[in-house]
């Protein structure tokens, strides 16, 4: 029977089963790191430093995002050419994107910049004693070595200025089959900014001239140091007709933040991680909403968008699968690519970046016992707040300003983030041997996040990978894809 979506891949985190297999294959599936070295731009960068805007200095403490990239090669393709090629043409497109090779730099009055050297950016050659014809048999399940298949970083190195904020590992699979696993600091780019470079790369590889040229200069968002009012993030009643009970946080001027204190990046991740440890038998799932069931979601929620369309439903139904107390604050997290929404208006080629935040807050009660407009409302309206000039302006000014975590101030145990875009282009990376068979974000990680990325065939359908323990991982599914479908109260 013909579904409009279905389960994608299912696969064990952290279970007693996951780790006797994990001590089982450890001989065969151990990563090993043949080579390291340093790619340079292919002409000498300018001596200069680079201005990190307060939208890129947000991400400072964040880890780094790591993506997989997996081919499946010919058998005439030899690997050390192959490997000659890549260095040759990631020097060659460094010439046009050459902060990825600097370094992070101190600079004045302890803000950090780039310091546009020629340090390179760090090239690892691995290799690994499994056939690569079992990743593909089992879709790409995750298996326990996928994280090395990534250049492993201490993140206290970059605070201490040392790291390239640049990684890539090329790891050779038995059979003919390679993973390009990339590590690329966030303070350094977003996810628009990432692909760009990561197709720009692989364009050169095939021998076309770079599209166009990347846009280094991130002075726009550059402000004059004055005696501005600190700034906090505040949850504000939605003010629209049809919505009641309902949040959405914004920055606002004129009121203290002393109080708030930034978590690290590392200090996250060691919260989360004794999160998860709580959590028995967590895996990871990727769900496809087929343009079916997307066209159903929409004309039920009267949606905007697809993407809309699709977290409203996810929001509602991971937080009925993760048996949240119906008086309990649930939140939702969406970050917006701003680059056409400032002023003045930025380009495409925009080298950065330029990420604004939007936050809604409602109770479980009233999520799930509303129809699914009222999520896509909800969300829709955290999109529009958090990307008028005003707020754009305010969070430029709560950087510079706070040493708070924005989050900490709304709470956030029972919150859904949506990472990642449908629009990327992340399977385009062609470096002349085809177009990747999968592709993975590395770093799903939050209990419940909504990691979004485009289909394999290029077609209208949305891709969405979350974790959670497994009895909630079956109820998810059935919620998501029933033929029931609950876009309607509940009962």
């Amino acid at each position: 029977m013909q579904t409009s979506g279905e389960l994608i891949q299912f696969f064990p985190v952290s279970s007693a089963l996951q780790h006797t297999v994990m001590a089982e294959q450890v001989a065969e599936t151990v990563v090993k790191v043949r080579r390291t070295s340093m790619v340079k731009p292919a002409i000498p960068p300018p001596a200069k430093t680079l201005f990190l805007s307060n939208l890129d200095l947000f991400w400072i403490r964040f880890d780094s995002v790591q993506v997989f990239f997996f081919y499946k090669l010919s058998p005439v393709i030899e690997y050390t050419s192959l490997i000659q090629g890549l260095k040759k043409s990631l020097s060659s497109i460094l010439v046009y994107f050459y902060p990825l090779a600097g370094r992070l730099k101190n600079g004045e009055a302890g803000r950090a910049e780039i310091d546009c050297t020629d340090g390179g950016v760090e090239f690892k050659e691995a290799s690994i004693s499994v056939p690569f014809e079992e990743l593909e048999k089992d879709g790409f399940l995750r298996k326990p070595f996928y994280p090395k298949l990534a250049p492993e970083v201490d993140p206290s190195a970059y605070e201490k200025y040392s790291r390239p904020l640049v990684s890539i590992q090329v790891t050779a699979f038995d059979g003919g089959g390679i993973c390009i696993g990339t590590r690329v600091h966030h303070v350094i780019a977003d996810g628009t900014s990432f692909y760009y470079f990561m197709k720009s790369w692989a364009e050169c590889s095939r021998g076309l001239p770079i599209a166009k040229p990347p846009q280094h200069d991130r002075t726009v968002f550059k402000r004059e140091k004055k005696n501005s009012p600190s700034i906090s993030y505040k949850a504000h009643d939605i003010v629209s007709v049809g919505i009641k009970g309902a949040k959405i946080f914004k920055f606002v001027p004129g009121e203290s933040q002393s109080k708030h204190k930034m978590t690290s990046g590392r200090e996250n991740e060691g919260k989360r991680a004794d999160s998860l440890q709580k959590r028995a038998d967590l895996i990871c799932s990727t769900f496809c909403f087929k343009e079916e069931r997307i066209q159903e979601l929409k004309k039920g929620s009267r949606a905007s968008s697809s993407f809309v369309a699709v977290a409203a439903h996810f929001w509602r139904c991971v937080m009925r699968a993760r048996e949240v107390p119906l008086e309990e604050a649930v939140y939702f997290l969406v970050m917006v690519d701003c680059r056409g929404r400032v002023k003045p208006r930025l380009l495409p080629t925009y080298f950065g970046n330029c990420i604004s935040l939007g936050l809604a807050q409602t109770r479980a009660r009233t999520l799930i016992n509303t129809d699914i407009s009222f999520a896509a409302d909800v969300i829709q309206q955290a999109i529009s707040s958090c990307t008028e000039e005003a707020q754009i302006n305010h969070l430029i000014e709560w950087v510079e300003s706070c040493n708070g975590n924005f989050l900490s101030e709304a709470g956030w145990e029972y919150g859904t983030k949506a990472v990642g875009s449908p629009t990327f282009p992340v399977y385009d990376m062609d470096y002349g041997w085809g177009k990747p068979v999968d592709v993975q974000k590395a770093d799903v990680k939050d209990i419940g996040e909504m990691v979004l990325t485009p289909p394999k065939d290029g077609g209208k359908s949305i891709m969405v990978s979350t974790y959670l323990p497994e009895h909630q991982m079956d109820l998810l599914h059935h919620l998501l894809f029933s033929e029931r479908v609950n876009l309607s109260p509940k009962l």
